[in-house]
């Protein structure tokens, strides 16, 4: 069963409803052409909806794959029961990709009875952006805006698994807990915008910045040489030890224990080793930067790296 398609491009109601509407409506024949289009086609290519009339649907719209959307098509045409709503992307104009809904409706489209579809389509651009921007909510930490241990981690894997190099520096502020207890949260969330601030100051577009932790930081470095790491770490050290020497009397230092390593084996060896150099950094006075060389992430446990003290 289906209904007749034929609405009279002079009748009222049709031409006030389809000037109106902003969902698109398309009229395709049993071969899938258009062979009529509502005004907000236009949106879909050229200055008019008529630009559209002879071509097939999947000429315009690209989803997955295009052989997808005409077996959909057929599959509506022989079932007689319209599709759920499914997702395609505008394919004349690949940069904005601009994302719709699709549904083919079969219909009756002329007084011959021919069998044919009528295909609905409404912008989802919007539930794409909300989700964009949920997406980068979920891997921000919205104190600082560096990406937060989740992304973090993605990140360690994805570049493991692409067998990137480079080297993964971690930060832990010294005595944080400690300056909490005196000064509040408050001072103590300024206190880690003003570190995050003094990192971005630091590092490279291409680096990658992130709060893993409450105080605990890090940044990967793709690429990147270890002595290029050690040299970041120090700058961040002297740096801290700059802000700590006009301290007022009475205040706690602002200082940092600073692991580099390189990335080898794997996302967890890389981060235990990085654990690993920030205790030694601890163990040894803080305030200091502690490199684990390379070909020693299999033995952890064997410390092997070097301790640059804090003067």
């Amino acid at each position: 069963m289906g209904i007749h398609f034929a609405p009279s491009r002079q009748d009222a109601l049709y031409r006030h409803w389809a000037a109106a509407s902003r969902e698109i409506v398309l009229a395709c024949d049993p071969a899938g052409r258009i062979i009529q289009a509502t005004p907000a086609a236009a949106q879909l290519g050229g200055s008019h909806q008529d630009g559209l009339l002879g071509l097939h649907l999947w000429d315009c719209l690209e989803p997955l794959a295009s052989l997808r959307l005409r077996e959909l098509f057929g599959q509506a045409l022989a079932d007689g029961h319209p599709t759920e709503w499914i997702e395609v992307e505008l394919d004349n104009q690949p940069r904005s990709r601009r994302w719709y809904e699709l549904r083919i409706d079969p219909v009756l489209l002329s007084e011959g009875y021919l069998p044919g579809a009528v295909c609905i389509l409404r912008s989802i651009a919007e539930r794409r952006e909300l989700e964009r921007e949920a997406f980068a909510a979920a891997m921000t930490d919205q104190l600082t805006g560096f990406t937060n241990r989740a992304a973090f981690s993605a990140m360690l894997d994805h570049l493991s698994l692409q067998g990137v190099t480079g080297c993964l520096i971690l930060i832990d502020l010294d005595r944080f807990r400690a300056f909490n207890l005196r000064y509040g949260h408050a001072a103590g969330d300024r206190l880690l915008k003003t570190f995050a601030d003094l990192l971005r100051h630091l590092t490279s577009a291409q680096h990658i910045l992130s709060r893993i932790d409450g105080e605990s930081f890090a940044v990967i470095m793709p690429g990147e040489r270890l002595a290029t790491g050690t040299d970041l770490g120090q700058a961040v050290r002297s740096a801290l030890a700059e802000i700590a020497h006009h301290a007022l009397p009475g205040e706690l230092p602002f200082t940092a224990s600073i692991g580099v390593v390189p990335l080898e084996g794997g996302r967890d060896a890389t981060l235990r080793a990085a654990e690993l150099a920030v205790t030694e950094a601890k163990a040894r006075g803080r305030a200091r930067v502690a490199v684990y060389g390379p070909g020693r992430l299999r033995l952890p446990w064997a410390w092997r790296g070097r301790s640059i003290g804090a003067s």
